[in-house]
């Protein structure tokens, strides 16, 4: 198997990974003598482990359905794990997951079971509303990123010209890895209780933080870690969208040097907002 140093792009491991999980999961559901069947469990593992920090940072299929994933492997649904793999890989290489729900459960229906999506006109593909992915960076409990983003949902309108999903990353350096290693990322959202350093100890995805230059974060105070980030982000993808949510005063911020900063909200509840000010900004570069 190809190390993990030997590839400079995560984005070619992530798609191979996913590639080898769907084979290796496709022999063990055929069913195999029990030592293959032991060695086939051991290489699955340790793929699902790779994977994990990496997808991370992607909202499709998102951390909650890798973990469904990995427990029917645990439980041994073989069967099953088969059929989920396959759902996101074909999503992952055709970009369904951009136009519609991908369901995984095997016992739920899915367009791919009867459908080709690429066999469908033009003219129908082309009425699909354009999809991005909004990066948050908080430290937040898993309740809490499921809170944040289940607000944003419900702020969906039929009117909205695009539709969003968020990624949610808890420090510095992992929106940093976040918007250099997900081309999806077209907006951030910075919140206050950010941290500094990555858990993630992946070296392709430290790589990334290479291309930011020689910055030094770990002298920053806690209070001015928010402002950093979003002039940095400013520094390495300048298109970017980067909105401030802090819990700070409007004296208290005013003045500062918010590092290229699109808006400043005060109140972190307030959703619809921020809503709106990502699928404008994100409209704005559209129409360019």
């Amino acid at each position: 198997m190809t190390a993990i140093g030997d590839y400079y792009s995560a984005v070619q491991l992530r798609s191979d990974r996913w590639s080898h999980i769907k084979q290796l999961a496709a022999e063990r559901a055929a069913g195999v003598p029990a030592k293959r069947a032991a060695a086939l469990d051991k290489k699955l593992i340790a793929q699902f482990e790779v994977l994990e920090p990496i997808e991370s940072y992607w909202a499709f299929p998102g951390l909650a359905a890798f973990n469904f994933m990995r427990r029917q492997l645990q439980l041994g649904h073989y069967d099953d794990l088969a059929v989920s793999v396959r759902r996101v890989v074909r999503a992952l290489s055709t970009g369904a997951y951009r136009r519609r729900r991908i369901t995984l459960a095997a016992d739920d229906h899915d367009l791919e079971d009867v459908e080709d999506e690429q066999t469908q006109p033009l003219e129908a593909r082309a009425l699909a509303r354009p999809y991005f992915e909004t990066l948050i960076v908080d430290r937040v409990t898993d309740q809490q990123a499921d809170w944040l983003k289940a607000s944003l949902h419900r702020m969906r309108r039929q009117e909205d010209s695009f539709v969003y999903e968020p990624v949610i990353v808890p420090t510095l350096e992992d929106a940093l890895i976040g918007i250099l290693f997900n081309h999806n990322i077209q907006a951030v959202v910075v919140r206050s209780g950010l941290g500094r350093k990555s858990e993630h100890d992946l070296p392709i995805l430290k790589k990334y933080l290479s291309r930011i230059g020689d910055e030094d974060t770990d002298a920053l105070a806690e209070e001015d870690m928010a402002p950093e980030l979003c002039r940095l982000i400013h520094k390495v993808r300048p298109e970017l969208d980067v909105y401030l949510v802090t819990d700070r005063s409007v004296e208290e911020i005013a003045g500062r040097d918010l590092g290229g900063c699109k808006r400043v909200f005060y109140n972190q509840e307030d959703f619809q907002e921020l809503h709106l000010n990502l699928l404008r900004g994100v409209n704005n570069r559209y129409k360019t």
